[in-house]
């Protein structure tokens, strides 16, 4: 199985070619695997976001926003899949950082994907809303 939606130039700036190479794993498993909790790890845009449409994309076409967001998330769990090294401070502070950017567009930030449309090319979310029976204030409402 290869990589969903990066590609090991995405690592570049990040991860060397050594330590990328070292971490990867046999038949690429360690790699594939931490790709796929970073990506899990937008779980809370799938309700306003096309998120599925915007891994789908390739080369060129990808959303740069969510390259680095996925890279920062995936560098964070390549290193948790390796025991004997400790998790350089600058990976752990990026997975924060991003972290915090995906919680903050999850609350309304506004970001660059896709958004969620019908079939009338509106704007939809989704999400339940709903709420208890409003109660009479008035004092002789049994």
């Amino acid at each position: 199985m290869a990589l969903q939606f990066l590609s090991d130039t995405d690592f570049k700036g990040t991860l060397s070619d050594t330590v990328l190479t070292k971490l990867r794993g046999t038949a690429d498993a360690n790699l594939e695997k931490a790709e796929e909790l970073g990506i899990s790890e937008l779980s809370c845009l799938y309700s306003k976001y096309d998120i599925d449409t915007e891994l789908a994309k390739t080369s060129t076409g990808r959303n740069k926003e969510l390259v680095r967001i996925v890279v920062a998330f995936t560098a964070y769990y390549l290193y948790n899949t390796v025991i004997d090294d400790d998790i350089p401070e600058r990976i752990s502070e990026n997975f924060e950082k991003e972290y915090k950017h995906v919680l903050a567009v999850c609350k309304g930030l506004a970001a660059t994907f896709d958004t969620l449309t019908n079939t009338d090319g509106d704007t939809v979310t989704r999400f339940r809303s709903g709420s208890d029976t409003l109660r009479s204030h008035d004092p002789f409402y049994m």
